[in-house]
């Protein structure tokens, strides 16, 4: 017999239905799920379900409509790519219907539960399992009428996905610890950290780079990228490279992102400081290889992050890849990054020790090489994308016959029955309420009028006491007649 043949019947391949946005969409997610994607070709038949069906998926992997793509992806496996901005509501809709497992790139969703129209109430539901500092604080929101910066801190919306998911793939060990505080052992024992990919560029020299962007080589340039987002610190970065240039250190620094006014008014705090107004510019929104030119021309890339709840940063995963020095918070994420592959920068003094940490590396522009050169083996070793891709497929497999919560129900159209007396808890209250999303009646009964009368002055605020955070009280009436009672309409959220 001669030597055997590999069969020329095609092997047959698992099918993975990923739901996530796309290039060209404007979302650092959406190109992190097309690089995953290419990858995970290699293990599945794959296809991406997006709302834009000319967005740009990798070769072989097709697009398919979210809506068509829930029948193939429940007979099969999903992923679910979720970030913190409009652009991934689909993806929660479509985590409700196909269990999957979930990359939870922010464990807040604060953001994206708001711009996808979520009433106030449901999201004073995320405070639900939270513990009890939190829930006070939502009643004062809720009274109060008004949001805070601090509320996307402060809010968790990750119960949800949590709850659907069969497996959960955060970036950091930050990220997982602060869901399990947050939400308990019990409910995040299915929460693994998969490292941010590396993303597989055609990275330029530095000399290269400068040319086509017209830099000198050797002016020192501070690179920022992405969102002009407040939490992105740029207001600590304008003042530190302002008290830079009074020390003779001056630099150029290219924000290599779209502005957001809303969010923080780039353009006019970069105005207010003359030193960092003439030798500062904001280009906008890049394509992918003007973006990898401008973060390879840099000597340093500046990534601030304060306040952090966990969210992970493509732009990070750029400057590891083009082996640029990484100036970064030592804080949340970051600070679980080594000592010499990164430059950290304190939270208490930020302004002064980055000021310094920039003069340094201006004086010495072989320190800041170094540690990019560092930082960029440090990625290659950790972020790999064939490893990423294996990481998932294991996750993957792994949790294939991982039960979920059941999807929400709607509230019931009945009123909810209880006895009201001395004996009800808060606890009770909850306990009949949870898993109502929408109008909800709370029927309390009661032996007459007068035993009411007495409830109320022996226990003030009684209502407001018994009602969990995330039930708001419409409308309330006394019912008189062979059955005494109070009938309650409320408001409440999704079972988290």
């Amino acid at each position: 017999m001669g030597p055997e043949r590999e069969s020329s019947v095609p092997h047959h391949r698992e099918r993975l239905t990923a739901f996530t946005p796309l290039p060209p969409e404007r979302n650092g997610i959406a190109d992190y799920a097309a690089i995953l994607l290419g990858a995970l070709a290699d293990h599945y038949d794959c296809e991406a379900a997006c709302v834009d069906w000319l967005a740009q998926a990798p070769p072989g992997v097709a697009v398919a409509d979210p809506a068509l793509a829930h029948r193939c992806a429940a007979e099969g496996r999903a992923l679910h790519q979720i970030g913190n901005n409009p652009g991934h509501g689909f993806v929660l809709e479509a985590l409700r219907a196909v269990p999957g497992v979930s990359t939870l790139h922010d464990p807040g969703l604060l953001h994206l539960r708001q711009a996808t129209g979520a009433p106030r109430e449901t999201l004073l539901a995320g405070l639900r399992d939270t513990p009890p500092a939190f829930a006070r604080y939502a009643r004062q929101v809720a009274a109060e009428g008004r949001w805070s910066r601090a509320d996307h801190l402060l809010f968790d919306m990750a119960g949800e996905v949590l709850a659907r998911s069969r497996a959960v793939a955060v970036h950091s060990r930050f990220a997982r610890n602060r869901l399990r505080v947050l939400h308990g052992e019990a409910a995040t024992a299915h929460v693994e950290v998969i490292p941010h990919l590396l993303p597989p560029l055609a990275v330029p020299s530095r000399e290269e780079a400068r040319t086509r962007l017209g830099i000198p080589p050797d002016t020192f340039l501070v690179c920022t990228a992405g969102f002009a987002t407040a939490a992105k610190r740029f207001d600590w970065l304008i003042a530190a490279l302002d008290l830079a240039a009074e020390r003779g250190a001056a630099a150029l620094w290219v924000h290599a992102g779209a502005e957001r006014p809303e969010e923080f008014p780039l353009a006019a705090a970069i105005a207010e400081r003359p030193a960092v107004r003439d030798r500062a510019r904001i280009v906008g929104y890049l394509s992918e290889a003007a973006l990898t030119d401008h973060v390879a021309a840099a000597d340093a890339l500046v990534n601030l992050r304060f306040p952090s709840a966990g969210e992970s940063s493509g732009s990070l995963a750029r400057g590891f890849a083009a082996g640029v020095c990484c100036v970064v918070s030592d804080t949340g994420a970051y600070a679980e990054l080594p000592r010499d592959a990164v430059l950290h920068v304190p939270l208490a003094g930020a302004v002064p020790a980055l000021a310094e940490a920039l003069a340094a590396l201006a004086a010495n522009p072989n320190r800041a090489a170094e540690i990019g050169e560092r930082g960029r083996r440090f990625a290659e070793a950790e972020m790999a994308l064939p490893a990423v891709a294996l990481r998932y497929r294991a996750l993957t497999e792994a949790s294939r016959d991982r039960p979920v919560a059941a999807p929400r129900r709607a509230a019931p159209a009945a009123p909810v029955v209880l006895a009201l007396g001395p004996d009800l808890t808060p606890a009770a209250v909850t306990r009949a309420l949870r898993g109502a999303e929408g109008p909800c009646r709370l029927l309390l009964t009661t032996p007459d009028l007068g035993a009411l009368a007495d409830l109320s002055l022996e226990r003030p605020a009684l209502l407001d006491a018994l009602l969990p955070p995330w039930a708001t009280l419409r409308a309330v009436r006394v019912l008189d007649g062979p059955r005494p009672a109070l009938l309650l309409d409320l408001e409440t959220g999704p079972d988290a």
